[in-house]
């Protein structure tokens, strides 16, 4: 008797043991091929995507921060509904870097500090850019921005550095360009921000001229927050300018404008992106921007379908039409979509090689390519203000 219960107890016990081993989570179990398999599920494709952003939601502009916002999460909305990137969700780390280069450097130190951030939108405005690239280089961090200041290349080597739109020095090009060209400007005075992109814009613009025969008779400086442009304009209509370049920001140029009016300086003005935007617009007349012309990378009406694709669904979801930030920062997601998918990972250092070997990408700027100083978008749009509103005229290729 009890060697019959010893033997079904020893059955039993087998029975047990090779369930515990046959349910036991993590344990080698065979493999197809016959040897051991100990791999535990790799959950890694099911982790989301984290990307920065630096964007100027509060400060001087506070316009630019809201459009670059709706863009940026305009462009996740739609992959994440058509499944994400490589089935991967994206989510967005937003700080405010309110437009000033102490408040970027605090952000994008943040930022870059976040391990699970494979890449940085942003900041937009050159000056803080130029004071936070070191950081992204250090850090090994891809990042895209808006800053155009042709400094972020020609002083600057920065193999993170992506630009998403035209740089100053083909927009500045263009904007010289059309003032003797079409506009048949024989003295011309350049007004410019005494930062990074003011400057920088008005070397471009000085040096076209000088090429072409032609040395302007007024070149003036302001600062940022400047309220008094009266100097200036006095010293553009003693010289008796027959067109004005203006290269600054948008509430600079809107005080510039209004003061220009009320002194009866009436003489066309040719500038950069500035003129298109809502913060710009909102504060002028369209009596004060008669005879304004903007050399820009994106206005509304522009025929190609993928502008107006993008264009009906940014009116549909804000009941706004988009502008340079909107359409800047819209595209900057969906490039970081195509290098993640080239390169197979979600990884820093994979990106960026990815994103340097961008080609033929279509967008609302026509097809973008990296050259070897990062910059992706090689055209830009002529557009004059006609009662206070951007009108598209052509489209400019580098």
């Amino acid at each position: 008797m009890k060697r019959q219960m010893k033997k079904w107890l020893s059955i039993f016990m087998v029975v047990i043991l090779v369930a515990s081993l046959t349910g036991c989570a993590g344990t080698p179990s065979l493999s197809s091929n016959g040897g051991t398999n100990t791999q535990k599920p790799d959950n890694k494709q099911q982790e989301e995507i984290l990307i920065g952003v630096s964007a100027a939601i509060t400060g001087p502009a506070p316009f630019d921060g809201e459009r670059t916002m709706q863009g940026i999460n305009l462009a996740v909305e739609e992959i994440n509904a058509a499944g994400g990137i490589m089935g991967r969700q994206i989510k967005i780390i937003s700080e405010d870097d309110q437009n000033t280069a102490n408040i970027a450097v605090n952000v994008v130190n943040k930022l870059v500090n976040n391990e699970k951030i494979v890449a940085i939108i942003g900041p937009h405005r050159s000056a803080n850019a130029m004071a936070t690239e070191k950081i992204m280089s250090d850090a090994k961090m891809p990042f895209l921005t808006g800053a155009s200041s042709p400094k972020l290349v020609t002083q600057v080597d920065n193999p993170y550095f992506f630009r998403i739109r035209g740089s100053d020095s083909f927009v500045g090009q263009i904007i010289a360009k059309f003032a003797l060209d079409e506009l048949k400007a024989q003295k011309i005075g350049v007004i410019f921000n005494n930062d990074d992109y003011g400057t920088g814009g008005r070397d471009v613009v000085i040096s076209y001229l000088e090429s072409k025969g032609v040395t302007p008779v007024v070149v003036e400086g302001h600062n940022t927050d400047d309220k008094d442009m009266s100097g200036a304009i006095t010293k553009c209509k003693d010289a008796g300018i027959d067109c004005l370049i203006m290269y600054t920001h948008d509430p600079e140029a809107a005080i510039f404008a209004r003061q220009m009016n009320e002194m009866g300086l009436d003489v066309p003005v040719v500038g950069p992106v500035t003129f298109t935007l809502p913060t710009f617009l909102s504060l002028v007349t369209a009596e004060e921007t008669k005879g304004f012309y903007s050399v820009a990378d994106f206005v509304s009406g522009n025929p190609d379908p993928v502008v107006t694709n993008f264009q009906k669904a940014f009116t549909e979801k804000y009941n706004v039409e988009p502008d340079l930030f909107a359409s800047a920062y819209y595209t900057s997601v969906y490039i970081l979509k195509d290098a993640i998918e080239r390169a197979g990972t979600a990884d820093r250092a994979a990106i960026q090689k990815a994103l340097l070997e961008t080609k033929d990408l279509p967008s609302v700027y026509g097809k973008l390519y990296a050259n070897a100083d990062g910059e992706l978008v090689h055209s830009a749009v002529v557009a004059e203000i006609v009662d206070n509103k951007p009108v598209y005229s052509t489209t400019v290729y580098e």
